[in-house]
């Protein structure tokens, strides 16, 4: 049986042995009142579990901790699922297998959330980057959850990076879990906070954070691995699409929200007809469904598909310049 603990700390990892011991021991390392801390495992094909599994054998401290990993790959939407599940806080703090947390980030967290009484549903920070090479980069600050209301999240999606998040087990009872597919979580959280009890930022960073991950597509370099990136994105945006508005039906606001989402839902349609379509042709056809879009936009998604190794080649040139 789990121990019983206010505070559970969700490491969710995946095919990061190189990184995943730090980030855990991080974790281990919080001064702070006792936890419940599940090491969580996402079927890596990698050594990511047996690291997991040291860690935890070899810790002596007043934290409860314990190993574990899923049968099969759930991505990030179920593997939430499982360890809200699995888990036993009233406040579950979250941490990426890559990600380093100071020594006092669950306290300051937790003190921030006290100081509510307990009313906020998300609690967020700021954080340092953290470059490939190990050192630290500059320290960056996201929006400040306090001001967020739900015209202003209508208006524009607050900065928020949910690997600094703290959540509460109430917000989501209230919501439910995750539906099929959903990898992005951050503004799913954000929304369902300030349609609930709000949420708060600690203006310290608390999180040494590494970018990029599973985002960084270009890495790969080929024409099929963009068309194969985009159909992964495509499917990604439409299911978190498809939570923000079964959310706000739930928070009663679904007709603000579904026209907000509109255009892009409109435009995540147009491009699965383009990742579905199984000829040349077919895109072509799928180009006319669409009229309200951008005839530009449209057919230079079109030509990502039918010339992808050219429209790869001019995305590494726009990274390049970026990075120059």
């Amino acid at each position: 049986m789990p121990t019983s603990r206010r505070i559970s700390v969700l490491l969710l990892a995946y095919n990061q042995a190189s990184t995943v011991r730090g980030a855990a021991e991080s974790l281990l390392a919080q001064a702070c009142e006792p936890l419940e801390v599940i090491l969580s495992d996402d079927a890596s094909s990698d050594e990511t579990y047996a690291v997991l599994e040291d860690v935890a054998r070899v810790y002596r401290g007043p934290h409860a901790v314990r190993a574990r990993r899923n049968a099969s790959n759930l991505g990030i939407g179920a593997h939430y699922n499982r360890l809200i599940t699995e888990s036993t806080g009233e406040l579950l703090v979250t941490a990426g297998g890559d990600d380093l947390s100071l020594p006092s980030r669950v306290a300051k967290l937790a003190a921030a959330w006290d100081a509510t009484g307990g009313r906020a549903d998300l609690v967020a920070s700021h954080f340092i980057d953290l470059l490939p090479s190990g050192e630290l980069g500059k320290r960056v600050a996201t929006d400040d959850l306090a001001e967020v209301t739900l015209q202003g999240w209508l208006a524009r999606r607050p900065y928020i990076v949910g690997a600094t998040h703290a959540f509460t087990r109430r917000v989501m009872s209230r919501f439910g879990p995750f539906i099929e597919g959903l990898w992005y979580e951050d503004q799913v959280m954000t929304f369902r906070a300030i349609v609930s009890g709000g949420g708060i930022t600690v203006p310290e960073p608390l999180v040494h954070y590494r970018r990029g991950g599973s985002s960084q597509w270009a890495h790969a370099g080929c024409g099929s691995s963009l068309v194969r990136w985009t159909g992964v994105q495509n499917r990604r945006l439409l299911a978190e699409i498809a939570q923000l508005e079964r959310d706000a039906e739930i928070a009663g606001c679904r007709d603000e929200v579904h026209r907000v989402l509109a255009g892009m839902l409109q435009r995540e349609r147009f491009l699965e007809a383009l990742v579905n379509a199984e000829s040349t042709r077919e895109r072509w056809r799928a180009l006319g469904t669409a009229p309200t879009l951008p005839l530009g936009w449209r057919v230079g998604k079109l030509l990502r598909f039918v010339f992808p190794d050219y429209a790869a080649a001019l995305k590494r040139r726009r990274l390049k310049r970026k990075a120059d």
